[in-house]
């Protein structure tokens, strides 16, 4: 009896000392934890990051995690900044075009995170911690130089346009004025302007002015107002010629066109004009019902975006032109 009771009173002491063990163990662990975890740093000159991941996996595993937690965190930091002192993606479009733009500050942020320094690291029985923090000089040293680097490029295209336009290339030309305008849609809050011939040229306002022009100058007509069928009959390809013309009324090549006819289905009702400007007109059946139908070739504005360029504020701008149109009247003999 005497021993079971001295066996009672040994483990209950060595669970007490366990118990005791243990929470001295976490007091002191607590103790360890650095100033950043107990208290968020903040700096004039720097942004930090902070980065927690569990401990699951390899270390090498939860220690890039963390990092790149951290990195996020600096991250999130700079686009709040970006986004305080710009209003860049309140635009005149609509909200589908906002949310891409602001889309676009988030992941230019995420551009400048070169110069990031690493400071310290730390560990729990659960978790583990990384920081990591960036020169705010850094960032905008960075920052400048690339705004530089764009409008440098964004001259060279839009010199390029101008040359383009001048040899009556004006799809190329509106091409490279898109262009110019992508590399700099970072920066349409801010002044991006450049010297071109001894002028102060704003090139995001001008390379919209220049798409806006060329596609208001484009025309299209066709060699007849109306012509005569006879019911039922296919009307074969190219019967009717469509031009695409410019100011000058000289031919424009490879601008999409979209065809309707009233009168029914059509096989194909896309198409571009040639090298010299024409576009033939579709095939299509001629209506046994109605004795006048209407063959419409127009300039497509949604494809010639698409054409162009990917950026969507830039298509958005060539889709908000007016339509020019041409009717030919079928008439059922």
């Amino acid at each position: 009896m005497f021993k079971y009771s001295l066996f009672i009173l040994l483990s209950f002491s060595l669970l007490l000392s366990s118990c005791s063990s243990k929470k001295k163990q976490a007091e002191l662990l607590e103790l360890s934890k650095p100033m950043w975890l107990k208290e968020r740093p903040h700096h004039p000159n720097y942004w930090y990051g902070i980065g927690i991941t569990p401990k699951v996996g390899a270390p090498m595993f939860y220690e890039e995690k963390a990092k790149e937690r951290a990195l996020s965190d600096l991250s999130k930091q700079i686009s709040t900044q970006i986004s305080s002192e710009s209003n860049f993606y309140k635009v005149e479009d609509t909200n589908g075009i906002r949310e891409y733009i602001q889309s676009r500050i988030k992941a230019t942020s995420s551009e400048f995170l070169e110069g990031y320094e690493y400071l310290d690291k730390w560990q729990d029985d659960k978790n583990y911690y990384a920081y990591y923090r960036l020169s705010k000089q850094e960032f905008y040293t960075r920052k400048a130089q690339r705004k530089a680097d764009a409008i440098s490029n964004a001259t060279l295209k839009y010199q390029q346009a101008l040359e383009k336009e001048a040899m009556g290339e004006q799809i190329a030309a509106i091409e490279l004025y898109a262009a110019c305008m992508d590399v700099l849609s970072g920066y349409m809050n801010e002044e991006a302007a450049a010297t071109i011939d001894g002028e102060k040229t704003d090139l995001i306002a001008e390379s919209k002015d220049r798409i806006v022009k060329l596609i208001q100058a484009f025309k299209i007509k066709a060699d007849y107002d109306q012509i005569v069928t006879i019911s039922g009959q296919t009307v074969k390809e190219g019967h009717i010629r469509f031009s695409i013309l410019d100011s000058a009324s000289n031919g424009i090549s490879n601008v999409p066109v979209r065809f309707h006819y009233s009168g029914g289905y059509l096989m194909n009702e896309l198409a571009k004009s040639s090298d010299s400007g024409d576009v033939p007109s579709p095939a299509f059946k001629k209506s046994t019902i109605k004795t006048e139908e209407l063959l419409t070739a127009e300039i497509d504005l949604i494809n010639l975006g698409r054409q162009v360029t990917k950026n969507l504020y830039v298509r958005k701008i060539i889709e908000k032109r007016k339509r020019n149109k041409e009717e030919v009247m079928v008439i059922n003999q």
